[in-house]
């Protein structure tokens, strides 16, 4: 069996699901890693893609993390996963927002434009991201589309929440936000809108978000550890079993 080409960057967690996702089906992967590599982003240059990841095998092609479209792709003999329900999304969503803001206290606001060593992303930019991701799932419902440019839009936006308060009061806002959202919704979060990926449900984004959150919760209590930070009360893995987020931390 040829092995699948992915496209990938270090530390996205949307890459590390597929890899992971190919790996434990058997499926051989050649990890073609965009970060540094000029080869590889030639690469996926000629196929005129720009988002990440991307799985390639002949004329077979899958663009962005989809469990439905990469077991049909490949023709992987598995059972698909069922979606978080809304109740769920939203109890775990409290759950990792707590201990989001628990964690964001922590950092002195002298470190909160610390950029860390495997990725140019300051403390602010990661946790304040954290919150921001539901909030785009919410702006995708209304506009029926979740495009790149969404993604990134945290790069700059992040910069303008001067302390942790400030931080943790839009994660407050957020969490407001989605409660209302979901009381509202939750018969139709079901709801398929265009995507970077291609068509995608606005739950599965939620079920993204919720994985994407844990992932970067990760990843900050990682950079305590450099900084000399004891991390309070952090998540541990039973607290978030419920929620598909990679093995690996990177």
């Amino acid at each position: 069996m040829d092995a699948v080409k992915i496209y990938t960057r270090h530390g996205w967690f949307s890459c590390a699901r597929m890899k992971e996702f190919l790996s434990e089906n058997g499926i051989p992967i050649e990890n073609r890693d965009c970060t540094n590599d000029p080869v590889a982003q030639k690469e996926l240059r000629d196929l005129g893609i720009k988002a990440l990841p991307v799985a390639v095998r002949g004329s077979k092609i899958v663009v962005g993390f989809d469990e439905k479209k990469l077991i049909e792709t490949f023709e992987i003999k598995k059972e698909l996963r069922k979606p978080l329900n809304a109740n769920a999304i939203l109890n775990l969503t409290s759950k990792v927002f707590v201990a989001t803001k628990r964690a964001i206290n922590q950092i002195p606001e002298e470190k909160l434009d610390w950029i860390s060593p495997d990725r140019p992303r300051s403390l602010r930019q990661l946790t304040w991201h954290i919150f921001e991701r539901f909030e785009l799932c919410i702006e995708a419902y209304t506009s029926e589309n979740y495009t790149e440019d969404m993604v990134r839009r945290y790069e700059k936006e992040a910069n303008n929440y001067k302390t942790n308060r400030d931080i943790c009061l839009y994660g407050g806002k957020v969490e407001d936000k989605l409660k209302k959202f979901i009381n509202k919704n939750e018969q139709n979060i079901d709801k398929e809108i265009d995507s970077y990926m291609g068509r995608i449900t606005i739950q599965k984004l939620l079920e993204m978000a919720l994985g994407h959150g844990v992932q970067h919760l990760r990843h900050t209590y990682y950079y305590f550890e450099i900084l000399n930070i004891v991390s309070d009360s952090p998540l541990k893995p039973d607290d978030y079993k419920e929620i598909p987020v990679p093995k690996e931390l990177f």
